[in-house]
């Protein structure tokens, strides 16, 4: 079950849900089409997490808010400083209102517990409560700007500190918790601080020289300590979606993509899609394993207004799961045309691919 839930998982970040399918014979691939060189005219590096890949210039990333370090959540936007600083005053009034909205007691009040402003004009962090729950449990939310883009952090806290909570503070502690885990706000704040210092905003095409994790429009410089690394970038156009998630959580291990196939090769039965192809690679050293599925879809035709029909294909890759290490953590990539009319046909949807990871290297 666990490849089913993986190429499930693997498929929603690219868009899609990956059915795996009936064998079929390989389909020869015809390099260097015309329509592909076109494609591939101008390509850019992409910086994701400690990875980089190539992609056609007219790729954009388009996913901002799956990047998960430690504890916390970041989400990222391009922004020009007055535009900043009027999101950051716009939230900053909106907390300070939200004791008043329905379900927000007023014995929970202030919502918005504290402010602390970033040194720098470099933004702030709120500590406020999340709305309808006791404001013992409360989020941190940091705003912060460089490089031209906006980053906001979130992360949740507990804090017993307040008198009023004296009496559940005690039962707390009397089922064997500390004092830190009743207020984890310090620990949470220092670490949030330490995070911003590291953190820097950059264009998606900018690969930084130091050693860091490089997430949409930013970069966290490493600091040396162990650090939880999560992220996804998204590529879609209307002929396909292209995704790249890193996990440095995922550790090594023998359950490899081509260790799971008699389990994948049981769902082949009862689906609609075939194997194109199925091999292993070392793009640049980085050892991968690649399965590369088609099948046919019925679709509705926007201007007919009627079900037509076609050809779709997923393929993946999944690259360090059996040597995954903080340094060279897994990573998976996910291709397909599911739900899409792709323009593009079985042989030029490979080249694409090959173009790609080929393309893979370490940051």
């Amino acid at each position: 079950m666990k490849a089913i839930r993986q190429l499930a998982a693997l498929s929603l970040m690219a868009g899609s849900m990956f059915f795996i399918a009936q064998a079929k014979a390989s389909t020869s691939v015809q390099k260097d089409s015309p329509v592909i060189n076109t494609l591939f005219a101008q390509t850019k590096p992409q910086c994701i997490g400690r990875y980089v890949i190539d992609v056609p210039e007219s790729f954009n990333n388009q996913l901002h808010d799956m990047i998960f370090i430690d504890d916390f959540k970041i989400e990222s936007k391009p922004l020009y400083p007055p535009a900043f600083k009027q999101r950051v005053q716009l939230r900053e009034q909106a907390l300070r209102d939200a004791i008043n909205k329905p379900g927000n007691r007023p014995e929970n009040a202030p919502f918005l517990k504290e402010v602390v402003l970033l040194p720098d004009g470099k933004g702030a962090i709120f500590d406020h409560n999340e709305s309808g729950t006791p404001d013992i449990y409360r989020q941190l939310e940091a705003h912060v700007y460089s490089g031209m883009t906006a980053f906001v952090i979130t992360t949740d806290i507990r804090d017993f500190s307040d008198k009023k909570h004296s009496e559940k503070k005690s039962k707390y502690l009397a089922r064997g918790f500390t004092e830190a885990d009743a207020n984890t706000k310090p620990a949470k704040l220092a670490a949030l601080q330490s995070l911003i210092s590291r953190l820097s905003g950059r264009k998606d095409e900018d690969i930084p020289s130091g050693k860091g994790v490089c997430i949409p429009n930013g970069f966290i410089r490493d600091d040396g300590g162990k650090h939880k690394e999560s992220l996804t970038f998204r590529y879609e156009n209307d002929d396909f979606v292209f995704g790249v998630d890193m996990d440095n959580t995922i550790k090594g291990s023998d359950d490899t993509l081509f260790n799971r196939s008699a389990q994948i090769n049981e769902a082949l039965k009862t689906s609609n899609q075939y194997t194109i192809k199925k091999v292993a690679l070392s793009p640049n050293g980085i050892p991968a394993e690649s399965w590369l599925f088609g099948g046919t879809q019925t679709i509705r035709n926007t201007e007919t207004g009627k079900d037509e029909k076609n050809t779709f294909y997923n393929f993946m890759l999944y690259a360090n799961e059996r040597d995954a290490t903080p340094n060279k953590p897994n990573l998976n990539i996910g291709f397909g045309s599911e739900y899409k009319k792709t323009r593009y046909s079985e042989a030029q949807m490979i080249e694409i691919w090959d173009r790609l990871v080929n393309s893979l290297r370490y940051k």
